[in-house]
């Protein structure tokens, strides 16, 4: 008798813990980062009942792993595209392009060839490459802006990555005293792994639990982040990235991922190769235009002075029109070599012979800015691609999270019922056994 009533007082007991448990479980349905719970039984031999072993969090570590791999990915591409897509609007936006501004110069000398000398055809030639030059400030203050934009992204990024690292650090040492008490750890389990997301889109990471609940987490390079309640710091220069930890200094230069890899790939494959190469097209205009203007001369029968100006180390940033030069002194009349070996002039003030060679000077230019506007829509499409692609394994990571470690009602409602069922199982049979206990005693 008493075995009986022990039995079911056990079988109570579980029932109780099972439908506890699952009304948790539905009561967090619709919270986010929420893992469903399941309660573990096991017999206590010798027809001793039944025993709750523990409460267990359905939880796939692989599953995690897989979320914060491809939320690294995800954040990766989709911080660098707002930069690739703005360098290729910009580039190619109508009022901003190159090759129209240089047509522009060319059509200008052109209206000249009809009369060299006039000023007003000077004038347009000075106009239209003064118009060129301003386009050119316009590109490189907007890069520059962007490049302002970025280094403050990536400090605030380095700053969350800080203020996220402390957090999961106090999360550690919470749930290490857990443990090592036997209290329950899932909701901090749960809000820590929700942490473990937001910093993965920061940077691409690695983590490692330990035996005793705690975690370790790594850069993808291996610098270590956090290991148990002791977190790294993060600091920015331009884009380089450096993490302390302890009294050790770690560079991140390459496989960084998350949203400050993106910025730092935006960096040194988006902007800075823009520069350099714009930088190449106006230096090389620049020489070719006033190559070819010394080859001539002016209307005062001096040589060809330079129509543009630049500093080799900044020709974006510096590019511009002579300020020393006049109309008067645009070499558009041809030259000959003497008998000496010495330019002269080849006319009067109506010869344009020098007007034709600036012309297809002018007309080879195009062709590297059409190139590095195309090869700007090639990689902003491609990365384009990534993100998409990105963001459907991201989504899958997650949904086979959910599955697992979701809240499914109409489970939850089937376990319900089936420990409502086996509570009201065990209580008929203490009823029981209580009757037959009266009755036994009734008959002395």
């Amino acid at each position: 008798m008493p075995g009986m009533l022990s039995n079911a007082l056990s079988g109570l007991n579980a029932a109780n813990v099972a439908l506890t448990v699952s009304g948790n479980n539905v009561a967090n349905s619709a919270t986010v980062g929420y893992s469903r719970q399941a309660a573990q039984f096991g017999t206590a031999g010798n027809l001793n009942g039944v025993l709750v072993n523990n409460v267990d969090r359905i939880v796939n570590g692989y599953f995690n792993q897989d979320i914060w791999r491809t939320q690294s990915d995800l954040s990766y591409y989709d911080s660098k595209q707002s930069y690739l897509g703005y360098a290729e609007e910009l580039l190619g936006t109508d009022s901003l392009n190159f090759n129209d501004a240089v047509s522009s110069i060319a059509d200008a000398l052109s209206s000249a060839l009809t009369a060299p000398e006039s000023t007003a055809y000077r004038q347009e030639v000075l106009s239209s490459a003064a118009s060129l030059v301003n386009k050119m400030a316009q590109i490189n203050g907007a890069i520059s802006d962007q490049r302002q934009q970025l280094s403050l992204q990536m400090n605030e990024t380095a700053s969350s990555v800080e203020s996220t690292l402390q957090k999961l650090a106090d999360y550690n040492n919470k749930i290490a005293i857990a443990t090592a008490k036997g209290d329950a750890t899932a909701t901090l389990k749960d809000s820590r792994e929700q942490l473990v997301t937001t910093l993965s889109s920061y940077v691409g990471i690695a983590v490692t639990e330990q035996r005793d609940g705690t975690i370790d987490i790594s850069t993808n390079n291996g610098s270590p982040l956090l290991v148990g309640t002791q977190a790294a710091s993060m600091s920015v220069d331009r884009t380089d990235v450096s993490i302390t930890f302890g009294r050790q200094i770690f560079g991140l230069a390459t496989n960084v991922g998350g949203s400050l890899g993106g910025l730092i790939s935006a960096d040194t494959e988006v902007l800075t190769p823009t520069v350099d190469s714009l930088g190449n097209i106006l230096s090389q205009l620049a020489d070719d235009v006033n190559n070819a203007l010394a080859q001539g001369f002016d209307l005062n029968g001096n040589a060809g002075i330079a129509l543009f100006s630049y500093d080799a180390n900044d020709p974006l940033g510096t590019f511009a029109v002579n300020s020393d030069i006049t109309t008067v002194q645009l070499a558009f009349i041809g030259s000959n070599v003497d008998a000496g070996g010495s330019l002269v002039a080849a006319g009067g003030v109506g010869d344009n012979s020098n007007i034709q060679a600036v012309i297809d000077t002018l007309s080879a230019q195009s062709n590297n800015y059409s190139l590095l506007v195309g090869a700007l829509a090639s990689q902003s499409a491609e990365n384009q691609s990534s993100v998409d692609t990105a963001q459907a394994l991201n989504d899958n990571a997650i949904t086979a999270r959910d599955n697992l470690s979701g809240v499914n009602l109409d489970e939850e409602a089937s376990n319900i019922l089936y420990y409502q069922q086996m509570y009201q199982a065990n209580a008929k049979v203490i009823s029981i056994a209580d009757q037959t206990f009266q009755t036994l005693l009734n008959m002395f």
